[in-house]
């Protein structure tokens, strides 16, 4: 029942029944769902304890950054019921993904979902419009492919949300697979790059080649990973610039589309300075005129000239998180990030099934993080899907070091014993009674007890090393040193925001 609910919540999220016109609307499937998954908790065989929450750092850092983000909203309780299903869906899928085969289940529904959309939106194009889509990719979006689903609707939310598809795809069908379910693969990669062709978005292009970019060189020897960047950087600017609308970039000082991303980018870093302004609250504080503010040059004072608003989204998950939760938000926000990227980088794997997982989880992850400069997904669900599949694949494999710390342990402490002495039974003979017993015709000896000869060890045949699974490290706790790396790449990522605004 567990995974049922946690598969359920997948199917909903993507295929979101209650905005079809079938007369759902009104059902409360997430709360349901909800509700199931917290009592499948209980339900189950193996039981659930409250210390069960807090076995991985990506636990700790997941609720950290949820409960910063209720506490530090203008209206705490009302940010708490809008958010909290966010965080009990974690608790279900880390405790549900307790072993490797359920795992490959989850992003096998996972990947068959994402897919699922990116067909149901080219076959828009072709007749079959059950959401009546067609209208507003001919219309509104200009030919550029939507699908009429609230976070569908957009040819970028499109696009960058099948982006995934593509590391799923290869993992999960091609990569160590089967003849056939290789071609099925294939297949589906060329239906999902068409979808995110028809989107046009460049945002979507771009983190497409990222993520194939990653895909590719993870889990490879070093001069392997070298050379795929090197071949990246080379041709891969050349055959992106042949794809729709890409030619745009050249021209950003006079896009208004990239200028209004320049104008958000630099309202959110004000309101970031300003330690944010709560959850939700970003297009409040955009169209009340407060910050308000147009750059000719990035410096404190271009910060401070008014003019009129064309653009109220703020086009980047980053962006957002700043403006709304402020430094500390922006911190934590990184430090899920983090924990993630450590365990993915450090883990060690000894089965196939394990790789696989590690390298859909580590490409996902770049995905998330490329696509998050470029559309705003900062409280997606898929954000906590993610970071609840990281701490599940952490704690199956930290689980595999502590048994071999205590087989470790058990022989340590098997060694420092002495050795029992080996026996054998020996007669020995008693010239003393010889005399009086050879009258009777009984041999004169005594069955008595001695120890037996050393033996030297012989040395035994060394098996074949196997990669042995774990977590590098044996890394389960958040130090100083976490702490530091965590800091710096907050420092990163704010650097690289006001890059962006001065090269927009």
């Amino acid at each position: 029942m567990d995974f049922a609910s946690v598969t359920l919540f997948l199917i909903l999220y993507y295929l979101r029944p209650q905005e079809w016109p079938i007369g759902l609307s009104g059902v409360s499937f997430v709360k349901m769902t909800m509700l199931a998954g917290l009592a499948s908790l209980s339900l189950r065989e193996r039981g659930f304890e409250f210390r069960d929450l807090f076995r991985t750092p990506h636990d700790w850092a997941v609720l950290a950054f949820w409960l910063w983000l209720v506490l530090s909203s203008p209206t705490p309780w009302s940010t708490f019921k809008e958010t909290a299903n966010l965080y009990i869906f974690y608790i279900v899928i880390v405790q549900t993904l307790y072993s490797i085969p359920r795992l490959n289940k989850f992003v096998g529904w996972w990947t068959f979902l994402i897919c699922t959309i990116a067909g149901l939106a080219l076959l828009s194009l072709y007749g079959f419009d059950p959401l009546e889509s067609l209208d507003l990719t001919n219309g509104p979006m200009k030919g550029r492919l939507i699908l009429n689903l609230s976070i569908f609707n957009n040819p970028n939310a499109l696009g960058h949300s099948v982006v995934p598809a593509i590391p799923l795809l290869y993992y999960f069908c091609i990569w160590k697979r089967p003849i056939v379910l290789r071609a099925i693969g294939v297949g589906l990669m060329v239906l999902v790059g068409y979808c995110i062709y028809r989107t046009e978005s460049k945002g979507a292009f771009l983190s497409g080649a990222a993520t194939i970019v990653a895909t590719l060189a993870f889990g490879r020897p070093k001069y392997v990973q070298v050379t795929i960047v090197c071949v990246a950087l080379t041709f891969g600017s050349t055959a992106l610039s042949l794809l729709p609308r890409m030619g745009e970039l050249k021209k950003s000082k006079s896009d208004e589309a990239i200028q209004g991303r320049v104008m958000a980018f630099t309202h959110g870093y004000k309101v970031m300075t300003a330690a944010g302004v709560g959850y939700r609250n970003w297009y409040q504080s955009f169209l009340e005129g407060k910050y308000r503010f147009k750059r000719t040059k990035f410096d404190k004072d271009s910060l401070k000239i008014p003019m009129p608003i064309v653009s109220k989204a703020p086009h980047s998950s980053y962006v957002c998180i700043g403006a709304e939760l402020g430094y500390i938000g922006f911190f934590l926000h990184f430090g899920i990030l983090y924990c993630c990227l450590r365990t993915l980088t450090t883990a060690t794997t000894g089965t196939p099934d394990e790789e696989r997982i590690r390298r859909i989880l580590f490409s996902l992850i770049v995905s998330y993080m490329v696509s998050s400069w470029m559309v705003n997904f900062e409280y997606r669900p898929t954000f906590f899907m993610f970071a609840a599949a990281t701490a599940a694949l952490h704690r199956h494999l930290h689980r595999l070091n502590e048994q071999r710390e205590i087989a470790r342990k058990d022989s340590a402490e098997r060694l420092l014993e002495p050795p029992a002495p080996a026996w054998r039974a020996r007669l020995i003979p008693q010239p003393a009674l010889e005399d009086g017993f050879a009258q009777m015709g009984a041999s004169v000896a005594v069955l008595s007890m001695e120890p037996m000869p050393a033996v030297e060890d012989q040395p035994r045949a060394e098996p074949d090393a196997k990669p042995v699974s774990g977590i590098g490290f044996a890394w389960n706790r958040i130090g100083v040193v976490d702490l530091v790396l965590t800091l710096a790449l907050t420092y990163a990522g704010i650097r690289y925001w006001l890059h962006l605004l001065t090269s927009m």
